[in-house]
């Protein structure tokens, strides 16, 4: 409410499904942007598990007037990200993260790994378990450091070109919009 007092443009609103830097009080993205959109009239762009357009109709459908996807394109051919980090995406189930330094600040999501177990397991994480994140992201050394990414992982089940990724997402969420919208006019489902 600070920030739309203050005049902002609009909100990104990122539940605790995204990847990276979290509130230790976990709320999800679906919850989230709906108690935000009951009390706010700006545009609101919605962040956390969303890596195609069924995530994108439903962002949209709770009031989102854009969406970011960051564990997808982490995940995509044009990536400067190393392929393990890559290929550990692509390869992730649903429940293949972990929410880290949980007892502390700030908490973070990253993919599950021998690593982030160990920091899990212990609920507190040191900064010095950050000190290896460029050998992470460059170089594919998947326990230098907790890799950064969001629950979507588990949805995500190839790399794909940033142009397919866009091309498909849009695609989808017109199909489904299309097939609600329907069933509005009809007033059926």
């Amino acid at each position: 409410m600070k920030c739309v007092d203050a005049g902002i443009d609009g909100l990104v609103v990122e539940g605790s499904e995204g990847g990276g830097f979290k509130n230790p009080e976990d709320v999800s993205t679906l919850v989230l942007l709906q108690a935000i959109r009951a009390k706010v009239d700006v545009p609101l762009i919605a962040a956390g598990g969303i890596c195609d357009g069924r995530g994108m109709a439903a962002a949209f459908a709770l009031g989102a007037e854009a969406i970011q996807m960051g564990t997808r394109f982490v995940s995509c051919a044009e990536s400067p990200v190393h392929d393990n980090f890559k290929n550990a995406i692509v390869s992730s189930k649903e429940t293949g993260t972990w929410m880290l330094n949980t007892k502390s600040t700030p908490c973070i999501r990253a993919l599950k790994s021998e690593r982030t177990s160990v920091i899990h397991e212990q609920g507190i994480m040191s900064f010095d378990d950050m000190k290896g994140i460029l050998n992470v992201y460059f170089k594919g050394d998947m326990e230098a450091a907790p890799a950064l990414a969001g629950q979507s992982a588990g949805l995500i089940d190839s790399v794909k070109t940033a142009k397919d990724i866009i091309e498909d997402t849009v695609a989808e969420f017109f199909e489904i919009s299309a097939r609600m919208g329907a069933k509005a006019q009809s007033q059926s489902f």
